[in-house]
């Protein structure tokens, strides 16, 4: 039997070597376990090395007793087998052990690895199907789907079976296809990692459904492409909100613009018949014909001549917020003078002020420098924050107008010491045709337009206007002009060189 120790041997340890190098090259990609591999094979090579050695050392004292070189009577004791058995036995039992200790160790951590890859796979699969949202699995090419899941099939109104046989082309809208297919280029050949968009899909009814779709690639851990994961969530109802809130909005823009257009027409037809009012009422009272008789026809005539030209003033503020809001005021941009402006306007309403005993102060710096705007514009604003200043101030009371430059920008300001502005009030003063008792800044017996006129004349310079009050002390009023309007932040003005 000892005979057949030596050949048992051999194939055990190649049997061994054999067994590791299969579990070496299937577990190559999980460091752990071939660096565990080459430790075993490590172990086995030390053991058949150690095995070896012996039999060279017994067979080299063998046979050298034989040829005299040792003592023969070691040939006698050498010529005995039954040495070789130790060996021999620890060769076999260490490879026994080290594959005692590979079935332990290895197969029932793979055993684990494979449960626990089976688990995770079970979640994978309930998220993809359960998710809200569409998903589907493409190929690495993402030529086709290899899974979707429910939420994609409701949204499209297809079965699985069917969306897994159906070409890309027959989902997609064909206005979209072009754009799809180029962003799925893109992912396939791996020029980006994800891609976004949103796009239309045919429902399988007819019905277009938009969905906003990303999409990113899946790897494996050698950086290959897997397949790559879509995402796509209904959007149909946003798109129909911001669709009706777009038709909206055209509809309100040009509702406003026929509007502005029937002013500015209606503002024209009426001024024909005012001016043959002021006209004739203007005879009347210079009694260029000779006198009317009794002195109350004159007193007639000169308040049918008030109110025409109230009404004449009333016509002008349409036929100006129309013209702005059309966007038709032309502003004819020169060199203006705002000292002299303020003191013109000033003068304007000097008498309105005595009447009511109103205090007028004008504050201008002496270096302010020459503002480049339109000055009828300039004109029209000073005028109406004065106009209002007085008219909203009680007797006894103050009016200021001043000029500052801060940096590029000219501050137009006029503060008044009268009745004020409640807060509520505050956020619709500018508003065109605002009327109401609790703003005193709009005329009751005019249109409501001054504070807008302002507003929108300032804002076609590239200015803005700024309104402090607070009721019972007085209110502030601040037109900011900036220096030079058509520098490079501030909107475009329609403009014509002086």
């Amino acid at each position: 039997m000892l005979e057949y120790f030596a050949p048992i041997s051999y194939w055990v340890v190649t049997a061994l070597w054999l067994v590791i190098l299969v579990l070496y090259v299937v577990k190559l990609r999980q460091s752990k376990l071939a660096g565990g591999g080459i430790a075993v094979l490590l172990v086995i090579l030390s053991i058949d090395a150690f095995r070896t050695v012996l039999e060279n050392v017994y067979f080299g004292a063998y046979h050298n007793s034989r040829l005299g070189v040792f003592p023969e009577s070691w040939a006698e004791i050498l010529g005995n087998p039954s040495l070789l058995l130790f060996p021999k036995g620890v060769n076999i039992a260490a490879g026994v052990l080290v594959l005692v200790l590979l079935i332990r160790h290895w197969l029932p951590r793979e055993l684990r690895e494979v449960d626990e890859l089976r688990r995770k796979d079970a979640v994978l699969r309930s998220v993809f199907d359960n998710a809200a949202v569409g998903m589907v699995l493409h190929a690495a090419d993402g030529s086709t789907r290899v899974r979707v899941n429910d939420a994609f099939c409701d949204l499209v109104g297809y079965s699985q079976a069917d969306l897994l046989d159906n070409p890309y082309e027959v989902l997609t809208h064909p206005d979209d296809l072009l754009h799809s297919l180029e962003l799925r280029r893109r992912l396939a050949d791996g020029e980006v990692e994800v891609i976004s968009m949103e796009k239309r899909y045919l429902h399988k009814d007819g019905h277009v459904v938009w969905g906003s779709v990303s999409s990113s690639i899946i790897r494996g851990d050698d950086g290959e492409v897997l397949n790559y994961v879509s995402f796509i969530q209904d959007i149909s109802a946003r798109k129909a909100a911001e669709r009706s809130l777009r038709e909206a909005t055209e509809s309100a823009i040009e509702a406003n613009r026929a509007k502005s257009q029937f002013l500015a027409t209606m503002s024209h037809e009426f001024r024909t018949p005012l001016n043959a009012i002021l006209g004739f009422s203007q005879l009347l009272g210079n009694e260029i014909f000779g006198p009317l008789g009794d002195k109350r026809y004159k007193g007639y005539a000169d308040n049918i001549r008030d109110s025409g030209e109230l009404m004449l003033a009333l016509v002008n503020d349409v036929l100006d917020i129309s013209t702005i809001e059309a966007g038709k005021r032309l502003l004819i941009m020169e060199p203006v003078n705002l000292r002299v402006v303020i003191e013109d306007c000033v003068g304007t309403f000097a008498t309105m002020a005595e009447d009511k005993a109103i205090t007028v102060e004008v504050n201008i710096a002496q270096d302010i420098p020459t503002l480049i705007a339109d000055r009828r514009a300039v004109v029209q604003v000073a005028l109406n924050l004065l106009s209002n200043a007085i008219k909203f101030t009680n007797p006894n009371g103050r009016v200021s107008v001043s000029v500052t430059q801060t940096g590029d920008t000219l501050s137009l300001m006029v503060e008044d010491t009268g009745v004020g502005i409640s807060e509520s009030a505050l956020a619709t003063v500018t508003e065109p045709f605002t009327r109401s008792h609790s703003n005193p800044h709009l005329s009751q017996t005019g249109t409501g337009l001054g504070l807008s006129i302002v507003k929108s004349l300032t804002e076609a310079h590239g200015g803005t206007l700024i309104i402090d009050s607070t009721p019972g002390e007085g209110t502030l009023v601040t037109a900011l002009f900036p220096l030079n309007p058509d520098g490079d932040d501030q909107p475009p003005l329609r403009v014509a060189s002086a």
